[in-house]
């Protein structure tokens, strides 16, 4: 196993425990905070930790040291409440300067499957993206995956992850004993933590670069049926989702995954959750 160097640019909820799995396989890890009561917590994990913000552009002390290794793990979360989505253009702009400056050779970008139209009902890595009037946010996420995808100083692989549950994020308990919902019958694309951490892992090993991902489990069960999966689990009061006519909804496909790097998922159905995945 390579003892080269990885940096995480956000080690937050993904970001943290991507760095403890890469320390186990022999990696040695940059990692960055925007908190301060944090920087303990990462050197407590054998983390080389930098407090850095991007404000949009990057700030904070010794940047480039963070920019001195050969891969970087790049996972700035695109804020929902965001007024402005260009805010997380200027963000990428930004951290893509210190790339160029720095020894990155090799980028992997927490991306979002969030740049799928809601209603595409077969979603690969193939599918020629068009975005209507009213979706910025996900326009603006295809267009910071061409600015990392373009540029010739460092190759990028993009993954388009799912919605993301496991530790400290159970699925769906928020809705419990809701009334009047609405998009019951829409399909969920979700992704295992575990399994996130997975597949950053192998396109690493693998050195696959270069290429677009679909990250998300096997099956995709109705939020109907998930969510009262949860409540019962919880043993609380299912939501009640309104009856609504058949409608075209997003399924993301994760065929290419599975097959370039012959990846098995841990948690392949989020019916099927146990108690370690919450």
């Amino acid at each position: 196993m390579p003892a080269r160097a990885v940096s995480i640019l956000g080690c937050g909820w993904l970001g943290l425990p991507l760095a403890k799995h890469l320390l186990k396989l022999g990696y040695s890890v940059l990692g960055s905070t925007a908190s301060p009561e944090k920087i303990p917590v990462l050197q407590s994990c054998g983390i080389r930790p930098f407090l850095l913000e991007a404000v949009p552009r990057l700030k904070g002390e010794k940047i480039s040291a963070f920019f001195k290794s050969s891969l970087l793990f790049l996972n700035i979360p695109f804020e929902c409440h965001l007024k402005d989505p260009s805010f997380y253009k200027e963000q990428i702009r930004s951290v893509v300067q210190h790339i160029r400056e720095g020894t990155v050779e090799f980028v992997i970008f927490a991306g979002s499957t969030a740049v799928y139209p809601e209603t595409l009902e077969d979603a690969t890595e193939d599918t020629a993206l068009r975005f209507p009037q009213g979706n910025p946010r996900a326009q603006v996420l295809w267009e910071v995956e061409q600015i990392l995808l373009a540029d010739p100083k460092f190759k990028t692989t993009v993954v388009r992850f799912g919605g993301l549950y496991g530790p400290g994020r159970p699925i769906g308990l928020f809705l419990a004993g809701k009334k009047g919902l609405s998009g019951g019958d829409k399909p969920v694309n979700l992704i295992h933590q575990q399994d996130c951490l997975r597949v950053v892992a192998e396109i690493i090993g693998h050195d696959v670069r270069g290429e677009i991902f679909n990250a998300v489990s096997d099956c995709h069960p109705t939020r109907k049926a998930l969510y009262a999966a949860a409540a019962k689990r919880a043993g609380l009061e299912a939501p009640e989702f309104l009856s609504e006519g058949r409608r075209p909804y997003k399924i993301v496909r994760n065929d290419k995954l599975k097959k370039r790097l012959d990846f098995v998922f841990w948690h392949p159905d989020p019916l099927n959750f146990s108690e370690s995945d919450e």
